[in-house]
């Protein structure tokens, strides 16, 4: 029975502790009252352990949803960045539609045909379609992460495949400028003399055969007649193929422009360049002559192209009527 009894004085020992009247007190440093609150130690000890438990409670919840709550901040951060690409891939297209139209424009005028062969006959009007620019206003309007991150890589795929259709566009016609600038330089429209012209292009009497000059031939330039060691310019870019003696045509310069065009400058008295030079329009190349086969002081000036002559008169603008045919001239330097 001692055995026994002992436990239970223990636990009333342990009772009597906790039914102990507990005095808190809460001493102000200012002028404020006392606080006195006076509890068991049990109901002291009740709102310790209930007090702690709801922190360790609230703690939990906290960490629990940290995450959510910076995901939800990542996502703000994420559909501002969706909203800011969305508005820089419409004024991408808004500049590739005025790239596409100027590329139009440039065509008309350069009577080039559109890049089909490049685009297809399907996509050869460049730009992109009505729905991709309805898709890109429509992500301004509502929420750019509602697409899918398929329909974006397609979205950005299409205004990069754009941007290089228009790259290789201004490519070709840059290149094709470039081509016609080279062209118009090697095209013999400059006059390669001043002077007054006594022999034009195409059948003619020949000034030194016959009787009285009765004998037919085929002229196959222009002559141009001036005084002696009258400046002779070359009508175009080109390189220097031969600048020496040749028969008939005495001392001659023969330039070569590119594009299948030479040019000839016959009877000469001085050569100012020798063969190899690269020589420039308006570039003074010789001095009037009266070599070879020739009646007097003129330039003998022929054009080929792809090989065979042609009128020079087809290449050079039209001057004034000093420069007409001067058939009742009171001397017709001519030859070759």
């Amino acid at each position: 029975m001692a055995a026994l009894g002992h436990p239970m004085e223990f636990h009333k020992r342990i009772l009597s502790h906790l039914c102990r009247r507990v005095t808190v007190l809460v001493i102000p440093q200012t002028e404020f009252r006392l606080l006195r609150w006076q509890c068991s130690l049990a109901f002291l000890l009740f709102c310790l352990g209930l007090w702690s438990g709801l922190t360790l409670w609230a703690g939990y919840l906290s960490g629990r949803h940290v995450d959510y709550w910076i995901t939800k901040a990542d996502n703000k951060v994420m559909l501002a960045k969706l909203t800011r690409l969305s508005e820089e891939m419409e004024s991408s297209r808004e500049v590739l539609e005025v790239a596409r139209s100027t590329d139009e424009q440039l065509r008309m005028l350069l009577s080039l045909s559109r890049r089909r062969d490049l685009v297809g006959p399907e996509a050869s009007v460049g730009g992109p379609s009505a729905a991709d620019s309805a898709g890109l206003r429509a992500m301004l309007v509502g929420n750019p992460a509602t697409l899918s991150q398929a329909e974006w890589h397609r979205r950005i795929a299409a205004l990069r495949e754009e941007s290089a259709r228009r790259l290789a566009s201004f490519q070709e016609i840059s290149w094709y400028i470039s081509n016609q600038r080279s062209l118009s330089h090697a095209t013999p429209s400059l006059w390669p003399t001043e002077g007054q012209l006594t022999s034009l292009f195409g059948y003619r009497f020949d000034p030194m055969g016959g009787v009285d000059g009765e004998q037919g031939e085929y002229h196959q330039g222009i002559d141009i007649a001036n005084s002696p060691d009258t400046l002779i310019s070359a009508t175009a870019d080109g390189t220097v193929r031969h600048a020496g003696w040749s028969q008939g045509y005495g001392r001659m310069i023969l330039i070569d422009h590119g594009y299948g065009i030479t040019t000839l400058y016959g009877h000469t008295s001085k050569s100012l360049v020798k063969t190899g030079d690269r020589v420039a329009r308006g570039q003074v190349i010789a001095y009037m002559g009266t070599t070879g086969r020739s009646t007097g002081a003129h330039l003998h000036y022929e054009v080929w192209r792809h090989g065979r002559p042609v009128n020079p008169m087809v290449f050079l603008r039209v001057r004034s009527g000093a420069d007409l045919l001067a058939s009742k001239a009171p001397t017709r330097a001519t030859g070759r």
